[in-house]
């Protein structure tokens, strides 16, 4: 589905007449939350109280041969709960010229795996960024209370890939959500506020383009139908279990079963491609024959519950779905 999407304005953009008089009239309140200060904008008005779940980023700041000066950007918010038509409809209650020609400046595509739990990706995530050297075998994981691992991403920003815990996400907006509510309210819930029951599993896999790499198949707003046929998760690889056995102290040794052991448990906490990083780091670049020697060890069990179709099998199905609403 589509999770995220910003769309960039030409300088010469006629904006309807509600937007142009709200941000007239947002500009003149002091300490407005409506209209808020921006590094590289003029300044950015927040739209949701016109009934526009958008922010409108305008007019970016002089920058030396930028050709984009004096651009606008429009930041759609809460576009994965939203069918197409009604993302369409957001944007044409802001602007008044057909959305078709609209360059994307960033688009968040996932795909949400019901039933496994992050921990399960942990070491048989594989992700290749071909254009920057030194984030091939590159991942990151970060560990939240005791709730173990919840995201582990790979790439920088504005491109990357992320796998994280979804429930965690939404566990933690509804803590949020819920210091707010008034007393009187209704009681708050994961099923009544996301739609998902308490004690599900998700994670959600997440490609995010950005800047100058936007692909080319999806590169302005009018190609977005065809996001069913592209593939977002290319560089995406699952290194599933082999059913290979596991040797015993007995068969291979003391010394040998504790090493292959340990080296088991370090990358089943580190992930694959970040103890592969570790260990050619610490064996001066012979991690190949570490990984030759301790390879029945180091293969991932289980069953293969998760494969790169799989993944985007799921992404389609939710895209279809989103476009055809």
């Amino acid at each position: 589905m589509i999770d995220k999407l910003e769309l960039r304005l030409p300088r010469v953009t006629l904006f309807r007449p509600l937007v142009r008089e709200f941000m007239a009239e947002s500009r003149h309140f002091a300490n407005s939350s409506r209209t808020m200060g921006s590094g590289r904008y003029e300044w950015v008005t927040d739209l949701r109280p016109i009934g526009i779940d958008a922010l409108l980023h305008f007019s970016l700041k002089r920058k030396e041969d930028d050709p984009h000066e004096g651009e606008h950007k429009l930041e759609l918010l809460d576009t994965g709960k939203k069918t197409f038509s009604e993302i369409e409809a957001q944007i044409d209650s802001v602007i008044e010229c057909s959305s078709s020609d609209l360059d994307i400046m960033r688009i968040d595509l996932c795909a949400d795996m019901v039933g496994i739990p992050i921990q399960w990706f942990l070491s048989r995530l594989r992700v290749k960024f071909k254009r920057v050297a030194h984030e091939i075998g590159l991942l990151k994981a970060q560990r939240i209370g005791k709730q173990g691992v919840q995201t582990i991403s790979a790439g920088k920003r504005p491109n990357m890939l992320r796998a994280y815990d979804k429930v965690a996400e939404y566990t933690e907006q509804l803590r949020k959500m819920q210091r707010k509510r008034s007393r009187d309210a209704d009681e708050l819930s994961l099923e009544t506020e996301f739609g998902i029951a308490k004690g599900s599993v998700v994670t959600r896999i997440e490609r995010q383009f950005g800047g100058h790499r936007i692909p080319f198949e999806i590169d302005c707003f009018g190609k977005l139908g065809r996001l069913a046929e592209f593939n977002p998760f290319t560089n995406v690889e699952i290194w599933n279990g082999t059913g290979a056995h596991v040797p015993t102290i007995e068969e291979c040794g003391l010394d040998t079963w504790l090493t292959g052991t340990r080296l088991s448990e370090l990358q089943e906490e580190m992930g694959y491609q970040q103890f592969n990083r570790w260990l050619n780091s610490i064996s001066n670049g012979n991690s190949a024959r570490y990984k030759k020697r301790y390879l029945p060890f180091l293969q991932p069990g289980g069953d293969p519950l998760v494969t790169t179709e799989t993944i985007f099998e799921t992404y389609q199905a939710s895209v279809i779905k989103q476009l055809s609403a």
